[in-house]
């Protein structure tokens, strides 16, 4: 008698041929999450990082060329805009884990991208002397942390705080 085990949603089957590797980004095989999905989220994501971030430092740099129609910047961000909505249908059409969470991101994959966009077009306008005092300070920050805060930190150690007392006061 062989015990039965019960396989790994995550565990993939290996694919042969690559037209089922492009047909699994816009069908995936399985309704639950696999090794496979979780690696085309990770790698569309990555992308979608790459070309937002361009995006960004195209509209932040050249606003006026873009906007007043020259030829080159304006079908550089179409290209992106629409080469970025094809991976976020791509990352939309994967399979989700169903088991219940305390917290799910809403208009997942829509919003997140919304604030990866905004957030890297308001980096790209800062000057070099606001990167330079940000720098600056996570310099500070992370000697600060790293010289004091690892030491005396508690998470590492296995001691348990003495309880708090509460002060009493006599009564007058």
């Amino acid at each position: 008698m062989m015990p039965l085990v019960k396989e790994n949603p995550l565990d993939s089957e290996p694919e042969a041929g690559s037209s089922k590797t492009l047909k699994s980004l816009w069908l995936p095989v399985s309704t639950t999450p696999t090794q496979k999905s979780a690696q085309i989220v990770y790698g569309c994501a990555f992308l979608l990082v790459l070309l937002l971030t361009i995006l960004s430092l195209i509209l932040a740099q050249w606003p006026s060329q873009v906007f007043s129609g020259d030829p080159v910047l304006t079908t550089v961000a179409v290209l992106l805009l629409l080469l970025t909505t094809g991976i976020t249908v791509i990352i939309w059409r994967q399979p989700q884990d169903p088991s219940p969470l305390p917290f799910r991101v809403p208009a997942l994959p829509v919003l997140p991208l919304v604030s990866i966009f905004v957030n890297v077009y308001l980096m790209m306008q800062m000057t070099s002397g606001t990167w330079a005092l940000f720098g600056i300070w996570n310099a500070f920050g992370f000697l600060i942390y790293f010289g004091y805060g690892i030491r005396h930190s508690l998470a590492g150690n296995n001691h348990q705080q003495p309880p708090a007392t509460s002060l009493h006061l006599p009564d007058s």
